[in-house]
């Protein structure tokens, strides 16, 4: 598709040339820009590819026909695009993203290849519009929580672990999870912690039993995940 989007803007870059100067005066007022790209955000618990749902704004003058390809990149690599035009997609088109190749994290919509003309030829657009977009890709975490007693120390494990598609299952994770005790109808971080290799251990000091739980927020590659609770 880009392949033949790029033939037909030489043909028509050459007509342009061929009809003289009063073509280049009337192409200045000839218009296309891409005012949005966005995307939803997904979650991944399994290899498997996943159509995204892209959507695009754009505002336009003097021009009939238009094509639109949307770079799709993360890390800086090419992902896949998606393409738009007044014939078909015009404001909601599909990628494909694998995270098991792609990977997780942060991806990135546009730049984009924009050409548009009149009917006629007189006017036309054959640029890169730079206006982006963005999308996550996360993959599923999980937490858990164990607990045991010795006279008024309570020691708290959790247990801690994310699906990560390159390795096609869950793996250890280590992020900063809260301990919290339940206060009333509310829960209370006793201490953040830094979890090593998947664990992290808190005491704490109680004669009487309690609910206690770990909770950890969400980064550009991972959910956050919050345990049951435990009574101790």
């Amino acid at each position: 598709m880009k392949f033949l989007k790029r033939a037909l803007v030489a043909s028509v870059a050459a007509l342009a040339l061929a009809v003289g100067p009063a073509v280049s005066a009337e192409a200045a007022s000839a218009k296309f820009d891409v005012t949005k790209l966005s995307a939803k955000s997904m979650v991944v618990s399994n290899s498997n590819c996943r159509n995204v749902d892209v959507t695009m704004a754009h505002k336009k003058s003097g021009v009939s026909e238009w094509f639109v390809d949307v770079d799709v990149t993360r890390s800086g690599g090419i992902v896949d695009y998606v393409s738009f035009s007044h014939d078909g997609n015009t404001k909601r088109a599909r990628s494909m993203v694998c995270p098991d190749w792609s990977g997780l994290g942060k991806y990135t919509l546009g730049p984009s290849d924009v050409w548009a003309n009149n009917s006629s030829f007189s006017k036309y657009v054959d640029r890169t519009d730079y206006t982006k977009g963005y999308f996550y890709v996360r993959g599923k975490a999980y937490a858990s929580l164990s607990s045991k007693r010795s006279g008024s120390t309570v020691t708290l494990t959790s247990s801690t672990k994310v699906y990560h598609p390159e390795h096609y299952g869950k793996i250890k994770y280590s992020p900063k999870v809260k301990f919290q005790v339940k206060s009333g109808s509310k829960w209370k971080t006793l201490k953040t912690v830094s979890a090593k290799k998947g664990k992290a251990t808190y005491k704490v000091k109680s004669k009487s039993k309690r609910y206690y739980r770990v909770t950890f927020s969400q980064v550009s590659w991972a959910t956050g995940a919050t345990s049951k609770s435990v009574k101790r």
